[in-house]
């Protein structure tokens, strides 16, 4: 009998790359196109969505960008000319929503990344990136498991979208690594 720590991360690993395939291509195109355009780039989430989102804003920093965490307290006020990226799996989280009208209504462009389009979340964005639900296999990836784990793996493809874009390497992206570890 196998070990049923295997058979979550075989089931983890497909039910991935399933919704990484229902991603629409002109959605990562605008995203991509985006987080170019936009002077500084926040990014927000709670829980394991929020780590996944530090992540990403910890990648795009490698690539030359200048992007922060929403919370911490070195985070600039945000601007017209700047993205808040937010990542909710529901949409529907108050702070969530909040924030991106605190952000909206400075003029700055919204992105979020979730399972519901429709959400409230979904509504007041400029772009919504959806990760398809998936609500079997409840045993062996519970609560939002499978969208917080999908949305980082989303978050690196689009790194590695960046770097061939802006031409940058794994050695680019090494000089702007910390080096206070």
């Amino acid at each position: 009998m196998e070990c049923i720590y295997k058979e979550a991360i075989r089931v983890i690993i497909r039910q991935i790359g399933d919704a990484v395939d229902s991603i629409a291509p002109k959605q990562v195109e605008d995203l991509v196109n985006t987080i170019r355009d936009a002077a500084r780039i926040y990014v927000m989430g709670a829980g394991r969505s929020g780590l996944a989102g530090k992540g990403f804003a910890m990648r795009l920093m490698h690539l030359g960008f200048t992007s922060y965490v929403v919370g911490e307290t070195t985070t600039p006020a945000i601007s017209d000319k700047d993205l808040l990226i937010v990542i909710s799996d529901s949409g529907g989280r108050r702070s969530s929503v909040e924030m991106a009208e605190t952000a909206k209504d400075g003029g700055a462009k919204i992105v979020s990344i979730t399972s519901n389009q429709d959400s409230s979340l979904g509504e007041i964005s400029d772009l919504v990136v959806v990760i398809p639900k998936v609500e079997k296999f409840r045993d062996l990836a519970p609560l939002g498991t499978f969208f917080e784990d999908t949305t980082m793996i989303f978050a690196d493809g689009i790194v590695a979208e960046l770097m061939a874009i802006l031409n940058e390497d794994e050695e680019d992206l090494k000089k702007r690594h910390t080096k206070l570890e």
